[in-house]
């Protein structure tokens, strides 16, 4: 998207029209788009608010081969996942982000964020971002 706006700027600069410079105006949003906007605002603070209201669904030593957990604990929460090799991984369950809290997402054996989309492989790394920094390592 970075080529696009470059070509955008430059395209208002020089006075020519760009085919695409509606499209990404920052005078798009209308009033019409607010109750959409309003509603996907909300579904971020309600993850926000309640993923620290809800405490983990289970504790760490109990995970089967090829599935993740979260636990608390008094340093805070963190996710385990055991590989199919049976080798544990424990992660903090914070966002690199801006500090929403983490689900796995089995499907993909990642850890994501619902707040702004990032994800995280389950060894730390990220996948995703907005996100840039990996995960701190938690011990098992």
């Amino acid at each position: 998207m970075g080529t696009v706006a470059g070509r955008i700027l430059a395209d208002r600069i020089t006075g020519d029209t760009n085919p695409h410079g509606e499209l990404f105006s920052p005078h798009r949003v209308s009033l019409r788009a607010a109750p959409t906007l309003a509603q996907m605002n909300t579904a971020v603070a309600l993850d926000l608010i309640g993923d620290r209201l809800v405490p983990p669904d289970a504790d760490g030593d109990d995970v089967p081969v090829g599935t993740a957990r979260g636990e608390v604990r008094r340093a805070g929460q963190k996710g385990v996942y055991r590989d199919r090799t049976g080798a544990v991984h424990a992660v903090s369950l914070r966002c690199t982000h801006l500090g929403c809290l983490l689900r796995f997402n089995g499907a993909e054996r990642s850890w994501d964020c619902s707040c702004h989309g990032s994800r995280f492989d389950v060894d730390d790394t990220v996948l995703e971002g907005p996100a840039t920094l990996p995960l701190p390592r938690r011990e098992v």
